[in-house]
C-alpha cells in the first residue's frame, strides 16, 4: 500500500529531539504505569460496551482492523484476546531487535521514529507489555497481523473486517473523508466502526509535543487558533486542521444514523472559566462544544 505525501511527516517522525523529550518523560512516568493501565483497561472496556451497544452482539470471535495502532498495540492486544485483529500504520512496526524492521522504518520514517521506537521497546516496551498482560490477567497476548499502509490511498481488503476501529487517527490523515469511504469499504455488511479523534479546536488540539510530556501550563490557552500566540505553538505532527462541523458533515452524510460522542471530561470546569473578555472574543468563530470537547468518537454500522 502507499501513502498520502502528506505523511512525509506523520505523527512520529518529527526528529531526533522530540523524540527523546518523549522517551525521557516516559522514563520518568514508569512509577504510575499501573495506575495508567487500570485506567487505558475501563477506558478500553468503555469504548467495547460502545461497539457492542451499536454491533448487537458481543465483540467476539471476529475480524477487527485497527487503523494507526502506533507501536504499543495497547488495545490491539486487548481485542486480540478474543479476535483476530490487523494492524495498519503509515509507520513501520518492529519488536525487540528485528535489525531489518529498524532499517526500513529508518528509510521509510525517519530516525526519530527509529530512536523512540527502539527506546520504547527495549526500555519501557516490554515492561509496558508486561503489565498489560497483567491488567488483563493474560497470559499471553497475541501480537497483530501487521500491514503498512496509508487508509486515505487503499481499502485493505474488501468487506474483509467485523469491525474497524481508530483511536486518535483520523486528525492526522489528509482526507478524512477518503479515510472513512475505505473503512466502509473494507466492512462487511452489518459491521461497525468506532472511531475516537483528537480535536484540533480543543486546548490542546496541536500537538505540541509540550502538551504531553508534563509542559501543558507553558502553553498559551488554545494558543494555535489566537493569532497572538499561534507563533508560539509547534505541532509535533501533520494535522487537517478539521473542526467538528466538518466531521459531522461527512460521518453524517455516509451514515445518517450514525452516534456522536462529545468527551470533554474535566475540562468544561477546569478551562470553562477561562472563556471571557478578551479571550473568548478572541475565539469568537469557535463554539463551546469545539473548544471544550477533547475527543469526538463516532460509531457506525454499515448497512446489512
Amino acid at each position: 500500500m502507499t501513502k498520502s505525501p502528506e505523511f512525509e511527516k506523520s505523527y512520529a517522525t518529527f526528529g531526533l529531539k522530540q523524540s527523546f523529550r518523549q522517551l525521557r518523560f516516559a522514563l520518568g512516568s514508569r512509577s504510575a504505569k499501573n495506575e495508567k493501565q487500570t485506567r487505558m483497561l475501563e477506558i478500553v472496556q468503555e469504548a467495547e460496551n460502545r461497539m457492542v451497544s451499536v454491533y448487537g452482539s458481543p465483540i467476539e470471535d471476529l475480524d477487527i482492523l485497527e487503523v494507526g495502532p502506533g507501536q504499543g498495540m495497547t488495545r490491539a492486544y486487548y481485542f486480540g484476546l478474543k479476535n483476530r485483529v490487523t494492524a495498519l500504520d503509515t509507520d513501520v512496526i518492529a519488536r525487540g531487535f528485528d535489525v531489518p524492521a529498524y532499517w526500513q522504518m529508518l528509510r521509510t520514517n525517519g530516525a526519530g521514529r527509529v530512536a523512540k521506537s527502539f527506546g520504547r521497546e527495549l526500555i519501557v516496551g516490554r515492561q509496558d507489555k508486561a503489565n498489560w498482560a497483567a491488567t488483563l490477567d493474560a497470559k499471553k497476548l497475541t501480537a497483530p497481523d501487521n500491514l503498512y499502509g496509508d487508509i486515505c490511498q487503499e481499502v485493505p481488503g474488501e468487506n474483509a473486517f467485523d469491525v474497524v476501529m481508530s483511536w486518535s487517527v483520523f486528525e492526522h490523515v489528509p482526507d478524512p473523508d477518503a479515510a472513512l469511504d475505505n473503512i466502509l469499504s473494507a466492512l462487511r455488511p452489518g459491521g461497525i466502526f468506532y472511531i475516537s479523534l483528537h480535536l484540533y479546536t480543543s486546548n490542546y488540539g496541536h500537538h505540541d509535543i509540550r502538551a504531553f510530556t508534563g509542559n501543558l501550563e507553558a502553553l498559551p490557552l488554545w494558543g494555535h487558533l489566537r493569532p497572538s500566540t499561534a507563533h508560539l505553538i509547534t505541532p509535533s505532527s501533520y494535522l487537517n486542521e478539521w473542526r467538528l462541523s466538518q466531521y459531522r458533515e461527512t460521518f453524517f452524510k455516509k451514515i445518517p444514523d450514525c452516534v456522536e460522542i462529545l468527551e470533554k471530561f474535566e475540562h468544561p470546569e477546569v478551562y470553562g472559566p477561562y472563556l471571557t473578555g478578551e479571550l473568548r472574543e478572541e475565539l469568537a468563530d469557535y463554539d463551546d462544544d469545539e473548544l471544550l470537547t477533547v475527543n469526538v468518537v463516532y460509531i457506525g454500522k454499515k448497512a446489512a
